[in-house]
């Protein structure tokens, strides 16, 4: 790869993070607005009542939805890389019937079930008509996800950013009001308004992007939507064992300590994942698409992988060490004192997301081939190991143990993917990645290590090292940015 294609790619990885990151702590803000008034306005029983609904929403949704969000992005961004505005709108114009398709399903799954939801969520009859209406909050979603997808597989990042920010901030105008004026008859009205106005600006931006040019019949559009479809389900069931296995786990801990500890470590496992893993979340609607669309071309993919492990390391290097040095104030300010114990899995864990964006960058090869098979039996390997290593290493060690299991699990998963890339794709990796995965690793771990010893001299050398760290890494990135 020629130095100025390099330049170029770090430039729009760094761009792109920011952008994606921004709406995302956007998003972030809007829930803790919402919750908060809803907390004032219902208590705690409407924030029961809402979470409930939710986790029914999504639960059809994930059966139900084909996993078209993330699979379709592939079939989109290659019709894209073809150059051919035929293939592009045919290709589009599938994946807006299939949405149609799932969202009507699932519809028509929430309207069947709604007595049966009732009563199992609830245990009474009073929440049917909940249940209807919320069929149409399903039916939107789905839609949304098919142009989200059309947004990101053709590299629409910047609408597909305003349509995030003008969704979010209008849900959140909407939603308001009518928790106030109609307390908990307001719920209902909020979730299906919520979920179409969110639709509504996604679906503007999507039509302005990618406008269906030619017909595209019946037949054409069942066996096309399958390649999607295939792959979709494979993510889909993936998607559920990682869920099925941290449910067991999470099983494991209330049964052998309780809820307290419990509470611990999902608070710092939700530290970990939800605002460090902002960055990663990020990236990867933009380097999803820009695989998918070189994954033929070995070479090319190898080094975009290459470049990618790079960025993350580099972007999430400055983030790792400071948070590992001031965890402290960052347990207080986010929760409380109490849950300063989960400083000893948090010291971890850290160290454990580096390993992480390692791993994240060779694992998205698997989707740009659409190779779903290979993809659910790699992260089952992965989420059986997890499992495993949780429940020895928390029996062995408690909270720690946790933090631990976390940081070993991402090293395997890491030889693995590097494995799979190699052997079976035959893909080579560039080198440069190496050294800064080396220095970037070793750094904060140094950190973590010399903050757990907490005297004044290891304090002391953790605060340079914490400094060199981040100041090497944006001297890196400036240097590949060529600024």
């Amino acid at each position: 790869m020629q130095q100025g294609e390099s330049t170029s790619m770090y430039r729009r990885i760094v761009k792109t993070t920011g952008l994606l990151g921004g709406v995302q702590v956007l998003s972030i803000l809007c829930s803790i607005v919402r919750n908060k008034c809803i907390a004032l306005w219902l208590g705690p029983a409407g924030v029961g009542i809402i979470g409930l609904y939710n986790t029914s929403i999504e639960m059809v949704a994930a059966l139900t939805g084909l996993g078209l969000r993330q699979s379709a992005v592939r079939n989109v961004s290659q019709a894209r890389a073809s150059e051919n505005e035929n293939a592009l709108s045919h290709t589009v114009t599938v994946l807006r019937r299939w949405s149609w398709l799932a969202g009507l399903f699932g519809a028509v799954v929430m309207l069947s079930t709604a007595p049966l939801l009732s009563r199992f969520t609830f245990g009474d009859d009073k929440h049917i008509w909940g249940y209807v209406w919320l069929s149409c909050a399903l039916l939107f979603n789905a839609l949304t996800s098919g142009d989200q997808a059309i947004l990101q597989g053709t590299q629409r990042l910047r609408q597909l950013s305003k349509a995030g920010v003008a969704g979010n901030l209008a849900a959140l105008l909407l939603s308001l009001p009518l928790y106030y004026f109609f307390r908990f008859g307001g719920i209902v009205p909020s979730l299906v308004l919520s979920s179409a106005v969110t639709f509504f600006f996604v679906w503007i931006y999507s039509r302005r992007s990618v406008a269906p040019k030619q017909p595209v019949s019946v037949r054409e559009t069942w066996n096309e939507g399958k390649c999607m479809v295939v792959l979709g389900v494979y993510m889909t069931v993936s998607g559920f064992l990682t869920t099925l296995f941290n449910y067991l786990f999470i099983g494991f801990i209330h049964r052998t300590v309780g809820d307290a500890d419990l509470g611990y470590y999902q608070a710092g496992y939700a530290i970990v994942t939800r605002y460090v893993g902002l960055v990663l979340a990020a990236m990867a609607t933009e380097y999803y698409p820009r695989l998918a669309a070189v994954s033929e071309d070995k070479e090319t993919l190898g080094n975009q992988v290459s470049r990618q492990i790079e960025a993350a390391l580099l972007l999430l290097a400055p983030i790792v060490s400071l948070f590992l040095l001031l965890q402290e104030w960052v347990i207080r300010l986010l929760y409380t004192s109490e849950f300063l114990c989960i400083e000893e899995f948090f010291s971890w864990a850290m160290v454990g997301v580096l390993f992480k964006s390692v791993s994240w960058a060779m694992g998205f090869v698997l989707l740009a081939k659409g190779d779903g098979k290979l993809y659910l039996i790699t992260e089952l390997i992965s989420d059986l190991c997890g499992f495993l290593l949780n429940v020895s290493a928390y029996y062995l060690w408690g909270l720690e143990g946790a933090g631990v299991a976390y940081l070993l699990n991402f090293v395997i998963y890491g030889i693995m993917m590097w494995w799979v890339c190699r052997r079976h794709y035959h893909i080579r990796l560039g080198r440069s990645w190496y050294g800064v995965a080396i220095w970037v690793i070793v750094g904060c771990a140094v950190v973590s290590i010399l903050y757990r010893i907490g005297s004044i001299p290891a304090l002391s050398v953790a605060v340079v090292c914490a400094v060199a760290v981040s100041m090497a890494a944006l001297w890196g990135l400036k240097r590949r940015l060529a600024i």
